[in-house]
């Protein structure tokens, strides 16, 4: 079974934001453990405190509003968020990041939320039925997400799309509805941030420092970054990965 630990970063509420980022890390069981300890060696060798207490926020590693972060030099936050994004690029070449970024102008009906959890659905469905006939051997696949307002629409979402699919089809790789957990109880969630915070700070900000770290993780299939998704106007022209991967320019 593959898990895919699910955050977002910008809000959609905000209007002088642009795009809306859900961003995904999926680990294969096996290569859990092995990450999770990873990043609990690499917080303890920050000496910020005890490990159980640090969270893996990007923003507010960014802003260090926040202990453990506040009175922490700002270089050396963001050299932190950096190296955190390590723990990503470095990780089993099993594990695979995933992220929707939504142009909210873009959108004209619905949210930006449901749309972004539909298609990210949709891609980790695909990256499960190709996995399975690649290697013959078929994974489900279950969501974990950071605890939100949103809870409650996207597990009757997801509910939907079992029973009745999506605009694609059905998910038959999905085995239950998402899971929600503290993100402050989970590393892989808190690395799901900082991949969904380095995204949003790639098309929000133009600011690829934190998105090269981990551009070479998306999944890819044949020269297409499939796990990776920019919904934009139609109408305007983007040299990013993702639609250049697709000739959307």
């Amino acid at each position: 079974m593959y898990l895919l630990y699910l955050d977002g970063s910008g809000s959609v509420r905000n209007p002088n934001e642009r795009h809306f980022v859900l961003a995904g890390v999926a680990v294969f069981e096996r290569q859990i453990y092995h990450l999770i300890s990873e990043a609990d060696n690499f917080v303890e060798s920050l000496g910020i405190g005890a490990p159980g207490d640090v969270e893996l926020h990007a923003s507010l590693m960014a802003t260090g509003k926040r202990a453990p972060w506040k009175g922490m030099a700002r270089q050396k936050r963001l050299d932190t968020i950096e190296q955190g994004l390590n723990l990503l690029n470095s990780a089993h070449w099993s594990v695979k990041a995933f992220a929707v970024i939504v142009d909210k102008g873009a959108r004209t009906t619905g949210d930006s939320v449901e749309y972004a959890f539909e298609e990210i659905c949709n891609r980790f469905n695909m990256f499960l039925f190709r996995s399975a006939s690649k290697n013959q051997d078929i994974h489900r696949g279950l969501i974990v997400m950071d605890k939100s307002h949103y809870e409650n629409t996207l597990q009757g979402l997801a509910q939907r799309f079992r029973q009745q699919g999506t605009q694609w089809g059905k998910l038959h790789n999905l085995a239950e509805v998402p899971l929600f957990v503290d993100s402050a109880a989970s590393r892989l969630i808190q690395i799901a941030d900082l991949l969904a915070w380095a995204v949003w700070r790639r098309y929000e900000q133009k600011d690829a420092r934190y998105f090269d770290h981990i551009a070479g993780r998306f999944d890819k299939n044949k020269g297409v970054m499939h796990g990776l998704v920019h919904y934009k106007i139609p109408t305007d022209s983007c040299h990013c990965p993702a639609c250049m991967s697709r000739g959307w320019v």
